[in-house]
Parts: structure tokens; C-alpha cells; sequence
């Protein structure tokens, strides 16, 4: 099986895989094998190519952060106060690292769509994992692996909802050191 994802895409298959060819709309992709026998051979052999893109596939308000540690403070709206589908912040640390988020959510209303229109979404890149933050509280999250994706709707940028505070970089579960039981 030959998993492939990126910020825009998924795909998952597990045949034919000879002459695939799998286009990215986005700077990162994720590539993950999975094999079910054991032994010399097999494998997938994977040719790649980039190109700056003709145009934008990101909104305006999309953000990366990069490195050990830093400041997150939710993306602001163009000048005529929307973002079509909301903003969302990519975080990236080490490959051998995770991270871990603690920030307040503040002034989260409704948002035009009614009720639970107005949300913070951290995701894990690696495992998949969606946590959802639907009112003002402090958060605390840690991810499995060292990419996170952070989604503000479109019903929090309406509302002017406030999201401060900071990310840092954990040592990976297979770095920590094992715990004696008593």
C-alpha cells in the first residue's frame, strides 16, 4: 500500500502502481509505504519533480512556522473583513521531534451559520488525528508526529475570535526514556 498526502490531497492505493503519476497542489508531500511480507525486493521506486505553480492554491491568509519553537496568533481577514472557507496555520518542526500547543481561545461567537459555526481544528499531520475547539478556553494539545495543521473557520473570523500562544518541540515517544513500573 502506498499512502501519498499533502495539505489539499489524500490518496491511498494499493495496486497498479506502476506508471502513477500523483500531482501536489501544495510544497509538501507525504509519502508512507506499507509492505505485508517480509524479505528482499519489492518496494516502490518514486521519480520526482517540482515547479513553481501557475497560481495560487493557498488563501491570503494561510501561515507556515518553522523551527523549535514559536509565537501562534490567529491569521487576519483581508481588508474587506473575509476569508472565503478560513485560514489555517502549518506547523513544522524536526522530523525526529512532535510538538505541543498551549494558547487561549477567546471571543468565539457563533459565526453566521448558527450554533458550532465558529471553531478552532489543530490537526496531527501523521497520525490524522482532528481535535475541535469550539469555545473560549485554554488549550493544551501535543501532536505524534512534527507536522500540525491549525484551521480557524470561517464562522471564527467572522466573529473576530482571538486564538494566543505558542508551540514548542517535544523529544518523539520512541526517544523518551522508558518508565521503570514500582
Amino acid at each position: 500500500m502506498l499512502l501519498l498526502w499533502g495539505r489539499l490531497t489524500w490518496r491511498k492505493t494499493c495496486r497498479k502502481l506502476s506508471g502513477m503519476t500523483f500531482s501536489s497542489k501544495a510544497n509538501t508531500l507525504v509519502v508512507r509505504q506499507r509492505r505485508e511480507r517480509s524479505g528482499a525486493g519489492g518496494g516502490v521506486l518514486l521519480r520526482y519533480s517540482s515547479w513553481p505553480a501557475p497560481r495560487t492554491f493557498h488563501r491570503e491568509c494561510d501561515m507556515q512556522l518553522f523551527g523549535p519553537r514559536g509565537e501562534i496568533k490567529n491569521p487576519s481577514v483581508s481588508p474587506d473583513g473575509r476569508s472565503v472557507g478560513g485560514c489555517r496555520i502549518f506547523i513544522n518542526v524536526a522530523p525526529q521531534a512532535r510538538i505541543a500547543i498551549h494558547g487561549l481561545a477567546t471571543h468565539m461567537g457563533t459565526g453566521t451559520e448558527g450554533t458550532g459555526a465558529s471553531y478552532i481544528l489543530i490537526r496531527d499531520i501523521q497520525s490524522l488525528r482532528t481535535t475541535t475547539f469550539r469555545r473560549q478556553q485554554a488549550l493544551y494539545w501535543e501532536s505524534e508526529g512534527s507536522q500540525a495543521e491549525i484551521e480557524f473557520s470561517q464562522g471564527f473570523l467572522e466573529t473576530h475570535g482571538s486564538l494566543r500562544g505558542q508551540y514548542w518541540t517535544l523529544q518523539s515517544r520512541a526517544q523518551e526514556p522508558s518508565r521503570a513500573l514500582p
